[in-house]
């Protein structure tokens, strides 16, 4: 019984992505969405890997995709971003380490912080919800 757990045990650990296993995998993925991909498209390119620790094996804070989700409100129009962890966190806040998607009517209608800036969209924070 206690080899069983233990295998149990190994396989749960080494089966779950590193912090810089998931950033590498979301930039990459990221790179393959394009303006007009569905919701539904974007979620099975991107997936829903989750890591809960470094490299080096330490755990933290159990990162899921996508990282945060938020509605925006905006001149008649509701945008929902998905946020997806790209880059280290550290002592940064998280708007540094991650890449949004913005959808409009369930259809991709930009990617990354320029393209917020583009269609006007700021992120209130107090709005941002884990998904």
């Amino acid at each position: 019984m206690k080899k069983i757990l233990f295998f149990i045990t190994l396989l749960i650990v080494y089966s779950c992505a590193s912090y810089e296993d998931l950033r590498s995998d979301n930039r990459y993925k990221i790179t393959t969405i394009r303006i007009g991909y569905t919701l539904d498209t974007v979620v099975k390119i991107m997936g829903d890997d989750s890591a809960s620790s470094d490299i080096s094996g330490r755990y933290g804070e159990t990162i899921r995709n996508p990282y945060k989700s938020e509605n925006i409100n905006y001149k008649g129009n509701n945008y929902l971003v998905y946020y997806y962890y790209t880059e280290r966190i550290g002592d940064k806040s998280w708007e540094t380490a991650v890449t949004p998607i913005i959808f409009l009517n369930n259809v991709v209608t930009g990617i990354g912080w320029r393209s917020m800036e583009q269609i006007g969209l700021e992120s209130q924070s107090k709005t941002i919800k884990v998904r």
